[in-house]
């Protein structure tokens, strides 16, 4: 398998942000003797990666893209340790290797470590320089902090780095919001990531809110994006999916992955991998599954784990021959019984929702939906047979966008017209997609 991503997850954090509905759990304190990150969780990790590797005969990761949590909780000794396991036995080095890192965990030993075991981009998650918007939202990390690690970053950083801010955070009004954001674009990103606030059912921050202690603006919320979006643009960046910007050529192949419906292995407690097989003549499907949440369950089965005995256990169900000796399943073979005893839960695509999935994803991006490649991909998928023109202009959504300009058709490099929404029609994807 050739152009497969790889994620991993490490799911602890210092404390939780109260905001925050992706899966992390609080870190044990180094005060009571133990590592914020078990040395048991990286060797799972790395176990996993492996069984992945040789089980689809993977040769390289195309992307490499390390996500939390809080990455940067690990010791530089345990970082060394996995991002030189994750390259071992591949025969080349990824096209981009991502880590996470978060302002109040960084150090210069772990940035160095980082750039000496190939990393070439590292993702600054800052938010915001407005304490008080910190504060209302529970940031374990301070604004002096973060001012204090990026200047360490531009000091002694020399890949790309990718940072983060969140529009209409509570107590940070429309000015804060500006005067913050500048700051963090002097320090001179080559990609930026900027999202207004969600407020998830169940977080701490929707239980405040809802109970009158803290006070949001959907609107002001919204109307500080668009700033945001006007000031990143004054500043040479490109918008090139909903809430992604980027100088040019500096776009993130690994989130890509997502957006263009490309394979992508995810290894870790609560990580999501996706595989996907089309023929070429209109038919595949695609198999995704998502890591047990139970942290020592899925530490101990991968420290447990023979590569030799879960294959013999498999027997004809492992199709030809890996590295070492081991056997692995062939690219089309995605069957989620293949799986049965792994700490994860499986689960088939099927066509229709693969095609679903492709035009969601891609319509998130600037450069849309290219006809040729849906034609490729879904030609037997009824009742469309792979005319995209026929699939949107079904959609009254789109025709009424078209008579607005918001949304846009141009000539691929790679073949046929993409079709996609203009930048003021990505405010309103969400409404086009209810309509699919």
């Amino acid at each position: 398998m050739d152009g497969t991503g790889l994620y991993v997850h490490i799911p602890f954090c210092l404390a939780k942000c109260a905001y925050c509905d992706f899966f992390s759990v609080v870190s044990a304190s180094s005060a009571s003797g133990g590592a914020f990150v078990p040395d048991s969780y990286i060797k799972a990790l790395l176990c996993e990666a492996e069984f992945y590797r040789k089980f689809y005969g993977i040769d390289s990761w195309r992307t490499i893209y390390i996500g939390g949590g809080t990455p940067s909780l690990m010791s530089a000794i345990q970082m060394e340790w996995l991002l030189k396991g994750l390259l071992s036995g591949t025969r080349n080095a990824p096209m981009e290797f991502t880590i996470e890192m978060n302002p109040e965990t960084l150090s210069g030993e772990k940035l160095s470590v980082a750039g000496d075991c190939g990393v070439t981009r590292l993702s600054l998650g800052i938010q915001s320089l407005c304490q008080k918007a910190l504060d209302a939202v529970g940031r374990h990390c301070t604004a002096l902090r973060a001012e204090e690690a990026l200047n360490l970053v531009r000091s002694s950083w020399t890949g790309d780095l990718s940072l983060d801010a969140i529009a209409g955070l509570p107590n940070q009004n429309s000015k804060e919001f500006e005067s913050s954001l500048k700051r963090i674009l002097d320090y001179k990103p080559e990609h930026f990531s900027l999202y207004s606030l969600m407020i998830e059912e169940g977080t701490p921050l929707e239980r405040s809110i809802s109970s009158g202690k803290i006070a949001f603006d959907d609107d002001e919320a919204d109307s500080q994006w668009l700033l945001g979006r006007d000031i990143l643009e004054q500043r040479g960046f490109c918008q090139y999916e909903v809430s992604n910007f980027a100088l040019k050529g500096h776009e993130s192949l690994h989130n890509g992955s997502y957006w263009k419906q490309l394979d992508y292995v995810g290894i870790g407690a609560g990580a999501t991998g996706s595989l996907y097989s089309f023929d070429g003549n209109g038919a595949g499907h695609g198999i995704r599954w998502t890591g047990s949440r139970d942290i020592g369950r899925y530490t101990s089965f991968w420290n447990e784990f023979s590569m030799n005995e879960f294959c013999k256990k498999k027997g004809s169900l492992a199709l030809g021959q890996g590295g070492e000796g081991h056997s692995f399943v062939g690219r089309g073979a995605l069957l989620p019984s293949l799986f049965s005893g792994i700490p994860a839960d499986f689960e088939n695509l099927d066509l229709e929702t693969l095609e679903f999935e492709y035009l969601m994803m891609a319509l998130r991006t600037l450069e849309g939906v290219n006809e040729a490649e849906y034609a490729r991909r879904f030609s037997s998928l009824e009742p469309w047979k792979g005319d995209l023109r026929k699939r949107l202009w079904e959609n009254p959504l789109w025709k009424e966008f078209e008579g607005k300009k918001m949304c846009l058709s141009r000539e691929s490099e790679c073949g046929g017209m993409n079709f996609a929404l203009s930048r003021e029609g990505l405010l309103f994807l969400n409404s086009l997609l209810r309509n699919f």
